[in-house]
């Protein structure tokens, strides 16, 4: 059973065991960035090391700067993540151009590579679109990869996934990322 969660300070070493652990064992690449590429500032991302993002991970955390959603595998032996989706105030996210207030965007998933394509970024996205109206969003979007590859730099999510829950397509952002809107 998958039972989905907003991330809290209480979260805080679940997220960081599926960080450590699973998260990118399906994209190595992206190991060690505990989700703050985009909370960083590019200064900070020059000299970031998984260790310094992890700290600055725990300390967004309890300071509500960072924000997102757990995916929690049930089981008789208990529970751990498999699935995370970074959803956040866009304003929060300090390498993208500052927007209006009331919108969150979606910069990330992850979910366990022997978890994928079993529904579990679907369930995340379905509980967010739920969740965010009571956070105080007005309108949610993502820029996913526009040409529906996913497989190696694909963090953001497929084009389908935001396709099957009512997104619509707007301005290419570059020559790779479409982005994707809807109201909530």
């Amino acid at each position: 059973m998958l039972e989905i969660r907003r991330l809290s300070l209480q979260e805080t070493n679940a997220f960081l065991e599926f960080m450590d652990g699973p998260a990118f064992s399906s994209q190595p690449q992206w190991h060690g960035c505990y989700c703050q590429e985009y909370l960083n500032s590019a200064s900070e991302n020059k000299e970031a090391t998984a260790e310094s993002n992890r700290v600055l991970a725990c300390d967004r955390i309890a300071a509500g700067v960072m924000q997102g959603y757990l995916g929690f595998e049930q089981s008789p032996e208990g529970e751990r993540v498999i699935g995370w989706m970074a959803a956040n105030s866009q304003n929060n996210f300090r390498l993208l151009p500052k927007g209006e207030e009331g919108v969150a965007t979606i910069i990330c998933f992850s979910v366990e590579a022997e978890k994928q394509s079993q529904g579990v970024a679907s369930a995340l996205l379905e509980f967010a679109l739920e969740d965010l109206p009571a956070q105080g969003f007005k309108r949610v979007q993502a820029a996913p990869l526009a040409g529906g590859q996913f497989e190696t730099w694909g963090y953001r999510g497929p084009l389908s996934l935001y396709k099957k829950f009512g997104f619509n397509e707007g301005p290419m952002l570059d020559e790779q990322h479409v982005l994707v809107m809807r109201e909530l």
